[in-house]
């Protein structure tokens, strides 16, 4: 595995790379001309699921050369282990600043929405997994509490339980364990019924500021992970008063997103530090007024697999993994070349089935979800 700035050069090249194969006519079946989506959101949630991969991509590495899943693996990938706090952070603040304005007609066909929205990606991750699973310990199989397991692995999230499976207790890093994240989005999006109740009575400022306020002062004593989470929801909310009540010239968001993106690479340490929030919420808000990091946001190629961003954010766990425990399992002795060009084509592999997931099952439930079934009453 490549270490320090030769990591960092090699992602930057993946990064190339993905610029000029997805911008190809090849994937102009995933534009979308009609969208009043915001363009450089979609290219940041490119780069946010592209730094969870490269993240995680260290994380399993090491793990299926035996060393356990713990930070202490970065030791000589720091870049790395600070862009999985980096892309979760602006991740939940994405989703505070899109649904800060919620208020729905009918609270069912929203919540109908963001099932369809989540669940067929999730339950396609979770059946891989367990599909694995199956294999992986076909000759030591324990289906002690297996449906009550099963259960766990199709909950679209909600519960945050991802026990082991069939004797492999581990089988939530199969995909790098990233559903817990989706714990807390379902939190938020359970709580939009209680904000929509108070935002008309103290409006949506000081009601942004108040949740910041007990996150930071009265859940950060005893939780300082799950306040960083809670305000990150707000930071968001307070991003989208921003962006409709002041105007920062381009090049000046550009230039200010680019210095404190060194600066949290630079003193960050990977954790969820609410010391750091306010640095990450300078950023996102930055972003949020129109910075698109000199045209990078806006990049066709990441508008395009912005879009597919869910899938990869889900699949990419299972890419990783596979790729190495097959090198493992073949005993295949591969120099940090070798590797490195396995794990490029590995990537542009997953991205383009990301496309097509995206194409054939994500985008299909979406425009159901955005159907009004009659037996929906409110």
């Amino acid at each position: 595995m490549l270490f320090s700035y030769q990591m960092f050069g090699w992602m930057l090249g993946l990064l190339i790379l993905c610029w000029a194969v997805f911008r190809t006519k090849l994937f102009a079946f995933m534009d979308n001309p009609g969208s009043r989506r915001i363009e450089r959101l979609d290219g940041l949630r490119f780069i946010l699921a592209f730094s969870v991969a490269m993240h995680h991509y260290v994380y399993s590495y090491y793990y299926l050369h035996g060393q356990p899943w713990t930070p202490a693996v970065f030791v000589h990938n720091l870049l790395n282990l600070r862009l999985g706090a980096f892309a979760v952070t602006l991740f939940f603040m994405l989703s505070g600043y899109l649904f800060a304005h919620s208020g729905p007609v009918s609270w069912i066909q929203f919540y109908q929405k963001r099932l369809l929205r989540i669940a067929p990606v999730f339950c396609l991750s979770s059946a891989c997994c367990i599909l694995l699973a199956l294999y992986l310990q076909r000759h030591t199989l324990v289906t002690r509490d297996m449906l009550l397991n099963l259960y766990y692995w199709f909950d679209t999230g909600i519960t945050g339980i991802k026990p082991g499976l069939f004797g492999m207790q581990d089988a939530r890093l199969i995909n790098a364990g990233v559903y817990w994240t989706l714990y807390w989005e379902w939190a938020f999006y359970f709580s939009l019924p209680l904000i929509c109740i108070l935002r008309p009575k103290t409006g949506l400022l000081p009601l942004a500021i108040i949740v910041i306020f007990i996150a930071v002062y009265l859940i950060a004593p005893f939780n300082q992970q799950k306040a960083y989470f809670i305000a990150c929801f707000a930071i968001g909310a307070l991003a989208r008063i921003l962006s409709e009540t002041v105007q920062i010239s381009k090049k000046f968001c550009d230039i200010g997103i680019v210095l404190l993106l060194v600066l949290i690479f630079c003193i960050t340490n990977g954790n969820y530090n609410i010391n750091f929030l306010p640095l990450f919420a300078m950023l996102f808000g930055l972003i949020a007024l129109g910075g698109d990091i000199f045209g990078l946001l806006r990049l066709k190629a990441f508008i395009r697999l912005g879009d597919a961003s869910y899938s990869i954010y889900l699949l990419h766990g299972l890419a990783w993994y596979g790729m190495n425990k097959y090198i493992a399992v073949q005993n295949l002795v591969l120099n940090r070349t070798q590797y490195t060009l396995v794990s490029t084509a590995v990537l542009l592999i997953l991205l383009t089935i990301c496309t097509l997931t995206f194409q054939y099952i994500e985008k299909p439930f979406i425009a159901l979800g955005r159907r009004k079934f009659s037996w929906l009453k409110e």
